[in-house]
Order: C-alpha cells, then sequence, then structure tokens
C-alpha cells in the first residue's frame, strides 16, 4: 500500500527544478551572494503579491517577527499579548527582545480571543501579535481597533497564511506582518527564510538596517542590529514560486473542500470553520476528535502520515516554566491540545489519496 503524506513537496518542485538550478548558476558564475539582485526582485514580487509598499526578506520568520519588535523600539518589561495555541517561535521572537510574552486563549477559530485580549492590557503592554493561524486572518479589523484605543502596535505573524485575505477589510490594519518560507509553508524556500511586510516608509528603512548589522553603508552602523539576510538561491526560488501560489492556494481549497462534504456528517468530529469574509489559504486542515490516539494507530496501519499543531500550547512548554502563566489554565488551549489532529493537505494531492484519508477517519474516529 503506497503512503499518503502529509505534505509532498517534490510535486511542486519538480516542474521548476531545472530553471531555478539554471537560474542559481548564473548567481555562482558572477559570485553575487549577499543581497543581490535575486532578493531585490523577489521582495518587489512579494510586496505586490501581499498588496504592500514594502518587504524586507530575512533568514527566518522568527527573525521576521524581532526585527518588527524591535524596530518598534520593544524591549526590556514590555508586555506583548499574543495567542498560546502557536508555534513557540511567536513567543520566543518577544522573549529575544526582552519583553514579555504575555498569553491569550483562542477562540473557536483557533485565532487569538479578542475579548480575552481586552483583559491582558495593561501599562506595560506595548504589543499585540495576532497569529494568522493555520491558513485565515485573525480578526484584524476588532484588533486595531483595540490596539488604537489603548496606543498599542498591532503585528501579524503571517506564516501560516500567505494569501489570505479578508472581503471584510482589507489587510492593513498591522503596522507589519511576518512572514515565514520554511520549506512546508504555502510558499516555503529550499532551506530557511522569511520577510517582513509593511506600508510605513519609516518602520521598513529601520528594518533594513537592522536585518544588515544596523547598517546602510558597508562599516558604517547606525543600529545595532544583526545578521539575518535571505540567501540567494531561496531568491531565485520564492520568486519562481510566488508566481504560482495563487494557483496552489485555489487546489488546497479544493481538498479542504473535499474534506469537509465528505466529513460533515461525521459527529465524532469537529470541522474547521471559516470567520465570516476570510478566504483561507488552508496551511493545515485542522480537525478536533476525542479519540485522536486510537486514530493516529489507525493512521500508521493504513499508511496515512497525519501532524498534530500544537501538542503542548506555549504556556506550558518547559522553555517558560519561570513564566508566571506556566502551568496555569487557558480553556481552550488546553482542552483542545489534546484533540487536534492535521490531516493531510497539500497542492497536486490526489483523489485517491483524499479518499484514503476519509475512509481512515470515518472508519476509526
Amino acid at each position: 500500500m503506497k503512503k499518503v503524506p502529509f505534505n509532498d513537496l517534490s510535486r511542486i518542485h519538480e516542474p521548476i527544478h531545472k530553471k531555478v538550478f539554471a537560474q542559481f548558476s548564473k548567481v555562482v558564475e558572477e559570485n553575487r551572494f549577499v543581497l543581490n539582485k535575486e532578493i531585490g526582485e523577489f521582495e518587489c514580487l512579494f510586496s505586490e503579491f501581499t498588496k504592500s509598499k514594502y518587504t524586507v526578506s530575512c533568514a527566518s520568520g522568527t527573525d521576521a517577527l524581532e526585527l518588527i519588535l524591535r524596530a518598534l523600539e520593544i524591549g526590556k518589561n514590555d508586555e506583548v499579548i499574543l495567542p498560546t495555541n502557536t508555534f513557540i517561535a511567536t513567543a520566543l521572537a518577544v522573549t529575544r527582545c526582552g519583553a514579555i510574552p504575555v498569553f491569550v486563549d483562542n477562540d473557536e477559530f483557533y485565532l487569538i480571543d479578542t475579548k480575552e485580549v481586552e483583559k491582558k492590557i495593561t501599562r506595560k503592554t506595548k504589543a499585540i501579535i495576532a497569529v494568522n493561524l493555520y491558513g485565515q486572518l485573525a480578526n484584524l479589523k476588532e484588533l486595531n481597533k483595540i490596539a488604537k484605543a489603548n496606543s498599542l502596535k498591532l503585528i501579524e505573524d503571517s506564516a501560516q497564511s500567505h494569501g489570505a485575505s479578508n472581503k471584510l477589510f482589507s489587510n492593513n490594519y498591522s503596522v507589519a506582518a511576518a512572514y515565514s518560507f520554511y520549506p512546508g509553508k504555502n510558499l516555503g524556500a529550499w532551506g530557511d527564510g522569511g520577510a517582513v511586510t509593511t506600508n510605513n516608509k519609516k518602520l521598513y528603512e529601520k528594518i533594513l538596517m537592522l536585518r544588515n548589522w544596523g547598517s546602510v553603508k558597508k562599516y558604517y552602523h547606525e543600529e545595532k542590529g544583526f545578521n539575518s539576510r535571505l540567501q540567494p538561491l531561496q531568491g531565485v526560488v520564492l520568486s519562481e514560486k510566488v508566481k504560482k501560489l495563487s494557483s496552489w492556494n485555489k487546489q488546497r481549497n479544493a481538498v479542504a473542500k473535499k474534506y469537509i462534504e465528505a466529513l460533515d456528517e461525521n459527529k465524532n468530529i469537529v470541522l474547521p470553520k471559516i470567520k465570516e469574509g476570510n478566504f483561507h489559504v488552508w496551511h493545515l486542515f485542522v480537525i478536533r476528535i476525542k479519540n485522536r490516539n486510537k486514530v493516529l494507530k489507525e493512521f500508521n496501519y493504513h499508511k496515512v502520515e497525519f501532524g498534530i499543531h500544537y501538542p503542548v500550547p506555549i504556556h506550558k512548554q518547559k522553555a517558560y516554566k519561570e513564566h508566571k502563566q506556566y502551568g496555569k489554565k487557558i480553556q481552550l488551549a488546553d482542552s483542545y491540545s489534546s484533540q487536534l489532529l492535521s490531516l493531510p493537505i497539500f497542492p497536486k494531492m490526489q483523489e485517491q489519496e483524499i479518499e484514503r484519508v476519509v475512509e481512515t477517519i470515518k472508519k476509526y474516529s
């Protein structure tokens, strides 16, 4: 029996393999390896794709978040509110700046709960990070209102939402958005990478310096920056892939639609919900199921790969054992963490693969 992969990158990489390597050969021949024109070309393409004025690429999505925070001068003893149901990088970027992450619950869409955000604002709060989790936008319009009313900065963690939008509002409610190009993302590099998008020229110029040792002119340093530069191969890869991203996102939507139609009647499963107005790009298709361990065993037996995003909320991670919220009850995040199960979803997924996933879920849920 052939395995159903959780994500098969070879299907989208094979058609572009030769073209990418031919372009990268020119980079090698010309010895253009740091912040070369290929990086600049990708930044322009990504600005166009995200409808942003400016893009600054960097080494990772975590660095992208840290660059935003540092450019906003958020640091020691400042507080930044973020959801606990997210990858730990969201919190680590805050910690690396010397600031304190403040954890809040998610809502029924697995997105940051706006009511819980309001409860956690103190005189030390400087920013809110809205994580656009699993592929759809958080309630940026409401979060923007909260941020403005309390003189806070709204930042987006868009590591999982390349191409997500909402017809009820624009994506311009945040001061900046951080993207990850980790290989498995909707827009993934052949290695690691990240980017910041913003419409704020002053912030853009500062982030440009910070990612490059705080320097615009070589050996002259206006800020205490660090080295976080996208590598030249990734510029070539991402420029080629971003042109195809809208099509790939539509293919993800087609897979998600088939899952929802096939599993809608199953009372033992809680299917993901789409927030009003959202165009979901389905980085992950996450269900909730009470007998997860049993289903996982059957998935293994039937050679269907799965994922769990995320088994332990950040406020229960040992890395934050000294945090005042460590181990405290955060209702939905705590109860959902033992039930979340991510089903395979990726561009060019075959009909028989989708059917295998559905059949296994139906049989053992």
